[in-house]
């Protein structure tokens, strides 16, 4: 799974659609609670030095990069 492209590399201003978690169960609960799940489209409004600034939905929400680096997208 590692060579898919993760949430982390996806650029401010690209939309990817998430594919799967590769990470344990806290990291996909704190996904879940963000709404950031399999299916899901995102956009990313910030990826410079910090928390990925994402949109979901109909909100945004911040995503720490320890955790974006387990979300994979295409």
């Amino acid at each position: 799974m590692s060579s898919q492209k993760t949430l982390q590399a996806v650029a401010t201003g690209e939309t990817a659609f998430v594919v799967a978690v590769d990470g344990g169960v806290k990291a996909k609960t704190r996904l879940d609670f963000l709404g950031i799940i399999p299916g899901v489209e995102v956009e990313v409004f910030n990826n410079g030095n910090g928390p990925l600034l994402v949109s979901v939905g109909e909100g945004r929400v911040m995503v720490e990069r320890g955790i974006a680096q387990k979300v994979l997208v295409a």
